[in-house]
């Protein structure tokens, strides 16, 4: 990993800790915008890694509202989630709005109905709760991301996809 790279992924995850505070229920909250965006810039793993430590940032603030166990679950989730938006994006050709579209319908199909159906066995009523709160805050997480994403420079943009030694 060169300095640029960990320097940039440092920053996120103080960005997935700076969202973590801003709550919409329990351990909902804007952790996740930073990993989309980690996803966008810097690939499918360090979103997927940002993606895990920002859920368990939220849900530590929150006290782990719905205990450990489920929040490792969902942290499992969210990895898989930024893994797979991030292959999307950078497998993708361009940055078109086909390609942001499945990418936001795959990330939101990934975190909320899949990830509420995974928790119904054990959370039982409660996904049902979940759900408005959940939709809100992966649709704001998403879009904060694309806003920021838009306003990036080519340079930042093609990180990702730089060879640098």
């Amino acid at each position: 990993m060169t300095t640029k790279k960990l320097t940039w992924v440092s920053m996120l995850l103080a960005m997935c800790v700076l969202g973590a505070n801003f709550k919409l229920l329990g351990s909902i909250a804007l952790d996740s915008f930073p990993a989309f965006l980690g996803a966008m810039i810097l690939g499918p793993v360090y979103g997927a890694f940002l993606g895990i430590a920002g859920h368990f940032v939220s849900a530590l603030l929150a006290g782990f509202p719905q205990t450990l166990p489920i929040h490792i679950i969902i942290g499992f989730l969210m990895g898989i989630c930024m893994f797979i938006f991030g292959l999307v994006r950078k497998k993708a050709m361009g940055d078109g709005i086909m390609v942001k579209a499945v990418s936001w319908l795959i990330a939101y199909i990934v975190s909320v109905p899949l990830n509420l159906l995974i928790l119904y066995p054990v959370l039982h009523e409660v996904v049902f709760v979940l759900f408005v709160p959940l939709t809100i805050a992966t649709l704001a997480n998403l879009l904060i991301s694309e806003l920021v994403y838009a306003v990036l420079p080519s340079k930042i943009k093609n990180f990702g996809q730089s060879k640098v030694v």
